[in-house]
């Protein structure tokens, strides 16, 4: 440890002193106090002659890592309780994960605190029920929601996993987006991850959306029960529409998603009986179509026997055409 050794400085003689505090005073002044070099903290692995005092842990770059208390009742080292330990990469197999840390936990009940938080780096995928080991201490079950023991790929290799103990498991901290889950588990879902351009469309001709929403169960592909097809504009713009009380315009902002029924195809019959955006869908896809041989419009009312308005069209390039797909999970059970 550093150690301070103090030295006398010169000290000039004065024509004289009015008092001996100012003689101390001076003397104090003239003092030097030297710091030799030395390590500013001591590492080791042996217990500590002082074992009342806290112990700093340092990495292999001399980086402080974590803080530790010699325990004289079992002669080890002690983790602080608040700490997050990582545990490097596990080792183990078949679901069955352990980890190792320097210096270890000497005893299962330091080992598995409740409250003690665990990460690691997972060195293989599970494929169901899986445990972890902390140095040795006895394998315990690996948990999510609560006390749910864990299905194929809730682990992935390479994946950073975080756990609790509770006192009797370890919860998994480091869960998956998993439509399965309590909160989300009734119905599954599909957006379109890149919407398809208008102009992209020929008139009346199928364009699949590859939904994929499957039974999580079996696998076996499953039909959505409600499907919406809305246009997304590319660009911030306007449109302008004639109606019988004149000219309205409407304005759009970049990203904006209206729905398509809310748009009618207008122009040589038959066509003007059809709507512009149409769907169908199977257990695969849904299939859109649009009528691009009339003109895509808002819909206005005339008096009846009066000429139709004006109507406005939507300049294809300006638009994508986007699928949301939402299909019962069979999956699901009441809490």
């Amino acid at each position: 440890m550093p150690t301070v050794d103090i030295s006398a400085g010169l000290l000039p003689p004065p024509s004289c002193y009015a008092s001996e505090q100012d003689r101390l005073d001076a003397y104090a002044a003239a003092l030097i106090g030297n710091l030799n070099t030395g390590d500013e903290w001591a590492v080791q692995e042996t217990p500590p002659v002082n074992t009342g005092l806290y112990w700093l842990r340092t990495d292999t770059n001399g980086r402080p890592v974590e803080v530790l208390k010699f325990s004289t009742a079992d002669s080890n080292w002690i983790r602080m309780q608040s700490e997050v330990v990582f545990g490097g990469v596990s080792t183990g197999a078949a679901n069955a994960y352990a980890i190792a840390n320097n210096p270890v936990y000497p005893t299962a009940l330091s080992a598995y605190r409740t409250g003690q938080i665990y990460t690691f780096l997972a060195n293989h995928s599970n494929t169901g029920a899986s445990t972890l080991n902390v140095d040795g201490q006895g394998a315990k079950a690996i948990t999510k929601d609560v006390a749910t023991p864990l299905i194929a790929n809730d682990i992935l290799s390479g994946q950073v996993v975080s756990v609790l103990y509770d006192g009797t498991r370890f919860q998994l901290l480091s869960q998956k987006r998993d439509m399965t889950r309590q909160s989300l588990r009734q119905f599954l879902t599909y957006v379109t991850p890149t919407p398809v351009a208008l102009s992209s469309f020929a008139s009346d001709v199928l364009v699949p959306f590859t939904h994929g929403l499957v039974d999580p169960i079996s696998g076996a592909p499953l039909m959505p029960f409600m499907v919406r097809v809305v246009l997304v504009r590319s660009a911030a713009g306007s449109v302008t529409f004639g109606g019988v009380s004149g000219l309205t315009t409407y304005t759009w902002y970049s990203g904006q998603e209206v729905d398509c029924l809310h748009f009618v195809s207008f122009g040589t019959p038959p066509y003007d009986k059809l709507p512009s955006f149409r769907y169908v869908c199977d257990p695969t896809n849904v299939w859109v179509s649009v009528n691009l041989l009339g003109l895509i419009s808002i819909p206005f009312f005339t008096n009846p026997g009066s000429p139709p308005p004006p109507y406005g069209s939507l300049n294809p390039a300006d638009y994508q055409v986007k699928v949301y797909a939402t299909a019962l999970n069979p999956a699901y059970t009441p809490p």
